[in-house]
C-alpha cells in the first residue's frame, strides 16, 4: 500500500488548525483510555469499529540505579511489554486490524519474527478475521507457541526478510487479503498507533520531552512512527525541538545503522547477508521502513549504534537485576547502546534519556537463561549453603 507515483508509503493527515483550536494540549477523547484516548489523532470514521484489548497506556518506569551507574541525571524506560501480547506492536495492530475490519477484510497475512505476529493474530481473534502468519527462521518457540494460541494459521518458512516481505505481499493481492506486516510501506496504519507512545510520553513528562530517546529497530516502522508522532506534537504547537533519536541495531545484523555510518541516502538501505543477533524481533536483514529511520535519526540530530550480543546480554541482566524489569534481548539493545556512547562521552550527565523496552522477557526466555546462567543443584546442606550468601 503505497504512493502510486513515487511508491513511497502513504500517511495519514489530519486537521491540525482545528484541532490545536479545540484543544488545549495532545487532541484525546477522556472517555477512552490508552492507544484510543488520542482518538482524534487516530484515522477513525463512522464506519470504524475499534478492536481493543487495552492497549497503551504502558508506564514511564524510572531506572535511579542505571542512572546512577552511568552518572547521568535521569534514565527512565517506557516499558512497553506491558501491552496485552507483551510488546509495543499491539498499538500498531488495535489501529490496523480496526481499519482492515471497516474495509471488510476477509483475511488478513504478515510476516513476523514473533512479536507482530502474535498481536496480528490475537486483534484479528478479536474482530473475527482469519489470520496467515509466515514466520522467519530462527523463531523461538515461546513465540511460536503464542502465535499458535490466538489461533492463527501459522507458516514456519527459511526465507530472507525482503524475500518473505515480497511472498506475503504478493499473498495479499492474490487472495484480497491486508498485508499486516509491520512496516508502514505496506500498511500505513501500523504508524498511527505506535505514533501513541511519544503522546504518552509527553504527557507523563507534564507537557515535555527527553533529551535522547533510544529506539530498537528491525524493520523501521516504531522509529517511523514515533518519529511522526513528535511531528504532529511540533505542528500542534506544543513541542518546539525533538529529542535526539538513536536507533539501535545488532551488530551484526544493522542495515541501517551501516547507512548512517555510510552516509548513505535514505533510499540505498542494504541488505544485510548472513544476519546474526541474539535480539530475534529486530533481526531483520533488510530494513522496509530504514528509509524513514534514517530521516528520522538525522533529523533529530540523533545517532545509529550497533551493540554486540554480549553487550545485550549485560543490559538485560542491568535492567532485571537492577531495576526489576523483564525486556527481551531487543528491549535491552537500547541500553547497551546508552552505555557505550556515555562511555564514549557522547551523552552528557545533565541530560534525560529514554528507552524504549519494547518486549516483554518472556517472548525469548533462552536468552535471558542464556544471560544469567542456569542455577545450581544444591543438597539440602545448611551449612553448605552458607558460600551462595553474599
Amino acid at each position: 500500500m503505497v504512493c502510486a507515483n513515487c511508491g513511497g508509503p502513504l500517511e495519514a493527515e489530519y486537521d491540525y488548525d482545528a484541532l490545536r483550536a479545540a484543544h488545549s494540549g495532545v487532541p484525546k477523547d477522556e472517555r477512552c483510555a490508552g492507544v484510543w484516548r488520542y482518538a482524534p489523532l487516530l484515522p477513525l470514521n463512522a464506519g470504524t469499529t475499534i478492536f481493543s484489548l487495552g492497549e497503551g497506556a504502558t508506564p514511564l518506569v524510572g531506572a535511579p540505579r542505571i542512572a546512577r551507574t552511568l552518572n547521568l541525571r535521569r534514565v527512565s524506560v517506557k516499558d512497553e511489554s506491558r501491552n496485552p501480547t507483551l510488546s509495543f506492536k499491539d498499538r500498531k495492530f488495535t489501529v490496523a486490524v480496526s481499519k482492515a475490519g471497516e474495509f471488510g477484510a476477509t483475511g488478513l497475512v504478515s510476516m513476523t519474527a514473533g512479536n507482530a505476529g502474535s498481536s496480528v493474530a490475537a486483534y484479528a481473534g478479536r474482530a473475527g478475521i482469519p489470520a496467515y502468519i509466515f514466520t522467519i527462521e530462527g523463531i523461538s518457540d515461546s513465540k511460536l507457541a503464542k502465535l499458535l494460541s490466538y489461533g492463527a494459521k501459522v507458516f514456519r518458512t527459511t526465507a530472507p526478510t525482503k524475500e518473505l516481505l515480497n511472498f506475503v505481499g504478493e499473498v495479499a493481492r492474490r487472495y484480497s487479503m491486508v498485508n499486516m506486516s509491520a512496516a508502514s510501506r505496506y500498511n500505513p496504519y501500523v504508524k498511527e498507533g505506535s505514533k501513541t507512545a511519544v503522546f504518552e510520553i509527553y504527557e507523563q513528562l507534564g507537557g515535555s520531552l527527553p533529551d535522547w530517546l533510544f529506539v530498537p529497530i528491525g524493520a523501521g516502522g516504531n522509529l517511523a512512527g514515533i518519529f511522526k508522532g513528535l511531528r504532529e506534537l511540533k505542528r500542534l504547537g506544543l513541542v518546539e525541538r525533538f529529542p535526539r533519536l538513536v536507533g539501535v541495531q545488532g551488530k551484526d545484523c544493522a542495515p541501517v545503522v551501516e547507512a548512517y555510518e555510510r552516509g548513505l541516502p535514505p533510499d540505498e538501505i542494504p541488505v544485510i547477508k548472513n544476519p546474526r543477533t541474539i535480539a530475534h524481533s529486530i533481526m531483520d536483514s533488510w530494513a522496509p521502513d530504514g528509509d524513514q529511520a534514517l530521516i528520522a535519526i538525522r533529523e533529530s540530530g540523533g545517532l545509529a549504534v550497533g551493540v554486540t550480543d554480549g553487550e545485550i546480554r549485560e543490559a538485560m541482566k542491568s535492567l532485571s537485576g537492577m531495576e526489576g524489569l523483564y525486556l527481551e534481548p531487543a528491549s535491552a539493545a537500547p541500553l547497551a547502546a546508552l552505555s557505550r556512547l556515555v562511555g564514549d562521552g557522547k551523552i552528557g550527565t545533565d541530560e534525560s534519556v529514554i528507552l524504549l523496552g519494547t518486549g516483554s522477557g518472556s517472548n525469548q526466555p533462552d536468552a535471558t537463561i542464556d544471560a544469567w546462567g542456569r542455577p545450581p543443584t544444591i543438597e539440602l546442606d545448611l551449612d553448605g549453603f552458607s558460600r551462595y550468601i553474599a
